[in-house]
């Protein structure tokens, strides 16, 4: 992991715009090889769907987080914005890494290619099962990911040059989660929430993973030829 000030503070500015930098064309921080095009990173599209962000068996305790008349569906949505904040962050990091690697200029806007990309995540938690364990429910199972990512490259024109689709299913992501709940009144044990972002972390590494060969200096060279 890179410590430094300097990638510390460009890393913060990139995550503080989401997938824009706020770099120049030329020169700068992002100088590189004026032989490598100039990219824009579009805002990752992101529709995820989470399970409730608490467990099964602690309704009343569910209830009484709601609040403010907020009921289930608030928090869900705040379960949303809680992990879809974390893929933005995720995301930026993995192709910040990556693209500086290459060499390569971000620009804010008019690059000579464009990524875009879009997620369609769904979060699927599997009840293994629960029983009495002495003063506490004990509920444990795992989380897994479905659903489909897509990229694609185009020119200044829009016209496509590269893309992909990748099935998440076929990844096989999944994260056990396990759950205390305690019956002398006490907070809850719930690492559901880790175990969804480890899970996604690892998601986002392998998307990147897949990304690569047509992120590479020489790719975007000839992407850029044609």
């Amino acid at each position: 992991m890179r410590t430094s000030t300097i990638r510390r503070l460009a890393l913060a500015g990139l995550l503080t715009i989401g997938f824009t930098t706020q770099a120049q064309a030329q020169g700068g921080f992002w100088g590189g090889d004026e032989h490598i095009p100039s990219l824009v990173i579009a805002p990752s599209q992101i529709q995820i769907d989470v399970p409730m962000p608490v467990s099964s068996g602690n309704l009343q305790l569910m209830l009484a987080q709601a609040g403010d008349g907020g009921g289930l569906a608030g928090l869900k949505q705040q379960a949303v914005r809680n992990y879809t904040q974390h893929l933005h962050s995720e995301l930026a990091r993995e192709l910040y890494e990556y693209l500086e690697d290459e060499d390569v200029p971000l620009v804010k806007e008019d690059g000579v290619l464009n990524l875009q990309n879009s997620l369609d995540l769904k979060v699927i938690k599997h009840l293994a099962g629960m029983k009495a364990k002495g003063d506490y429910d004990l509920e444990q199972g795992n989380v897994a990911l479905s659903g489909e990512f897509r990229y694609t490259l185009t020119n200044r024109g829009g016209v496509a040059l590269r893309e992909q689709r990748i099935k998440i299913d076929d990844l096989k992501i999944t994260r056990k989660y396990l759950t205390r709940i305690y019956m002398d009144g006490r907070e809850s044990e719930d690492n559901t929430e880790e175990a969804i972002k480890k899970a996604l972390s690892e998601l986002v590494e392998k998307l990147v993973e897949s990304m690569e060969d047509n992120l590479e200096a020489d790719q975007l060279r000839e992407m850029a030829a044609l």
